[in-house]
């Protein structure tokens, strides 16, 4: 094993991805939307076969 010296070891950098947290909080904002949406979606869906729409007047 080699050693490095503490110049090298400051400018090493390790793996090519970084997940920081701003982009883990707008994966989690999208999936939150996404699953919103989807009550919704079902929602109207289950209202409309079952006919207990408000009237639209």
């Amino acid at each position: 094993m080699n050693k490095m010296s503490d110049e090298k070891l400051d400018s090493t950098i390790g793996g090519n991805v970084t997940m920081n947290g701003p982009i883990i909080h707008a994966i989690v904002d999208v999936i939150n939307l996404l699953r919103e949406a989807g009550y919704s979606v079902g929602s109207g869906i289950r209202r409309i076969c079952e006919k207990k729409i408000c009237p639209i007047e």
